[in-house]
Formats: structure tokens, sequence, C-alpha cells
């Protein structure tokens, strides 16, 4: 019985090529529901921050005289928090040293470095997490820019660079995502038990959630929309072959930005990605952060695919160029086809006009059973 070899990481076989780059800092999405949290100032930025942990859920204890409160601070206090569970609770004191005990997070507006520092320093002696309102040198997190779909939130940062740039991608973001979006979202909440439930990780559950996130793009959820969901569920649940895939892409002249759309939603979905020493880092990024990626030479590749697509995992075989019109292309289709393996061609961008090229190439399986091996030129 063949053994297959252990598949090298492509960390340990190109170094360079890593799966996340570099961060200028972590993102978390952190629950502040039913948690104390403290605010002191009563700026018009302060109120912005109280209104925002409130909308958390979070219990937003506000320290500042009536005096200092702002016209905008006291309307959001009378409003009160959107969330549920957030509410205000006004400390017409100014702040000092006790209030940070129990808090999960400090958010101070200071005019004067000293107080700052004072805040800053008080804060970490709790072990709370301190922001202190534009000032940088005391802040421990930062706030960015928010798109809201809650459950779906979008968040931008520029690391404090170039804020006004977070805005700009933030408004980009907010054209993209329908409004719709938040119910689709709601729902996949409400089914994501039932889903890991009846599907086990791997192609038919991503397959379920592929199809999912197809139709949150295109539609607003109709009535009935759960059970329909079930359905399709029960279907892909239903015990079946597995079938050989393999999913040829051409990664073009080497830009990122020029690959098609289908060539990248082939890599998004694959589990194993054979890759050539051309292949630049910025596509590797454009990969699902699971998948296994192998670096190979052209003349170990086909060995590997043929071995890889047997195990019935999803293979993306990325080649530099546009390998859809070469001869080399369609042999290995047609040895892969003649084995049942079913193979898709994504051409890639022509070098020299930068627009993809057309392809044709179809081959046959042997066995009519593994009509689905055949070839299918995918061209956007």
């Amino acid at each position: 019985m063949r053994v297959l070899p252990p598949l090298p990481n492509d960390m340990t076989s190109r170094p360079q090529s890593q799966r996340v780059a570099a961060l200028a800092t972590l993102p978390l999405f952190w629950s502040l529901k039913g948690k104390r949290v403290v605010v002191a100032g009563g700026s018009d930025a302060a109120a912005w921050k109280a209104e925002l942990l409130a909308a958390c859920g979070a219990e937003v204890h506000v320290y500042a005289p009536r005096t200092e409160l702002g016209e905008i601070f006291r309307d959001l206090i009378a409003r009160g928090a959107a969330h549920e569970c957030g509410r205000f609770v006004h400390n017409g004191e100014v702040w000092h040293p006790g209030i940070f005990q129990g808090a999960a997070i400090a958010i101070a507006d200071c005019d004067e470095d000293v107080e700052a520092e004072a805040f800053f320093n008080a804060a970490r002696a709790c072990g709370v997490p301190v922001n202190v309102i534009d000032k940088p040198a005391y802040c421990q997190f930062q706030f960015g820019s928010i798109v809201n779909r809650s459950p779906v939130v979008v968040a931008i940062s520029t690391d404090g660079a170039a804020p006004i740039l977070a805005q700009a991608i933030r408004r980009r973001i907010e054209t993209l995502l329908p409004p719709a979006i938040k119910s689709w979202a709601s729902i996949a909440q409400a089914i994501r038990e039932r889903v890991n439930a009846r599907l086990q990780p791997g192609a038919a559950r991503r397959s379920f959630w592929e199809r999912f996130v197809d139709r949150a793009f295109l539609d607003t959820p109709e009535e009935g929309v759960e059970t329909r969901l079930m359905a399709e569920l029960e279907r892909l649940a239903a015990p079946r072959p597995a079938v050989a895939r393999v999913t040829i892409v051409g990664a073009g002249p080497g830009d990122a930005e020029l690959l098609t759309l289908k060539a990248v939603r082939a890599l998004q979905a694959a589990d194993i990605i054979l890759y050539d020493e051309q292949i630049s880092n910025d596509i590797l990024e454009l990969a699902r952060r699971e998948a296994k990626r192998i670096l190979v030479s052209d003349q170990r590749g086909d060995g590997r695919v043929m071995a890889l697509a047997k195990t019935g995992k999803r293979v993306v075989r990325l080649q530099s160029g546009n390998p859809a019109p070469a001869a080399a292309t369609r042999e290995e289709a047609s040895r892969l086809g003649k084995l049942g393996i079913a193979v898709e061609i994504i051409p890639g961008v022509d070098a020299e006009h930068h627009a993809p090229a057309v392809a044709a190439a179809e081959t046959c399986p042997a066995d009519p059973a593994a009509a689905r091996g055949t070839t299918r030129a995918a061209n956007l």
C-alpha cells in the first residue's frame, strides 16, 4: 500500500511565505455586555465613546461634574443606551483612583498631559485597559472606524497614522455591505448549531455556508427562508460518494489585484494549494487561512496533484501566468480526467494585455460514472 509522504508546510519550504503578514496592532472583538466601564470627562468626544460602549451593552459610569457635561452628553444620558443591557450612571464628581476597581475598560478625555498620565497610570495599576482620547502615548488600545451591521461589525484601523483614510475605507465598505446582511447574519446565528450538528467540518459544511453567503449578498431574506435552508442542509447531509476535484488556477503576471473573482473564490475554497515559486505572498494571502500550502516545482506538481486529489480534498494547482492554453495543462487535465478526477481550469490574466485569456479545454474521463471529471474552462 502506497503511503503519501508528509505534506510540507510553506513556512519550511519557503520561509519568506507567511500566512499572516506583520500587523501594527491586534484586532479584537470584545464583549462588554453587562460589564462596568469608566468614562472620565464630559466632552463631546467622551460622549461618543460612552455611546459606543453602552451600545455594546456596557454599564457606563461617567465621571464629570454636571457643569462639565456638554449638551451632547446630557442628551445621551437622557436618551439612554441603544442596547437593552446598556445604561449610563452619572457620577457628578471628577475621577479618582478609586473608580477603577472592577472596571473592564477605562476611557478619559484629558486636556493636559499631566492628568492624562495620572489617569493612565491609575488604570494600569488596577489592571484595567485604558485609552486617553487623542493622546496615543497614554493608550493601550485604539478605537477604529466602524461599519455597523450588527451582528456583523467591521472595524478599520490605520494605527493612528491616517484616521481620514480609515473613514474613507469605512465609507467604501458601507456601500459594499447591503443592509440585509444584518438579517442574514442573524439567521446564520440562529441555524449555526443545527448546521454544525448535521454537517461535519469539511467540504459539505463549507458548501452550505458558501451558498448561504452568495444569497446574503444578492437577496433580502424572504419569509420561510430558514425552512428552505434546512431542506438544503438535509440534502447536503445525505451520504454521497466523495468526488475528487482539482482546480488549476492561473495567477497571471503576479499582481494580486489582477486575479479574477473566480480565482479568488477557488483559493478561498481550497483545502490544499500547490503553488509555484513565482507566486507572490500577496496572492497567497488571499487563500483560506486553514488551507495547506505546498511549494512544488513544475516537475513534481503532477504526481502530487493526483495523489492529493484522491484523498477527497479540494486541491488547487496555482500557477503563474495563464496555464489555460498551454499544452502541458491540457495533458495534465487529460490524465486527471482519465482517473475520474474532476478538473476545472481558471485562466489567468495575460501579462501583455492584462485581460483574462479565453480557455477551451475538455477531457472525458474513462469511467462514465466519473462524468463530473469533465474539464471546464472558466473565464471571468
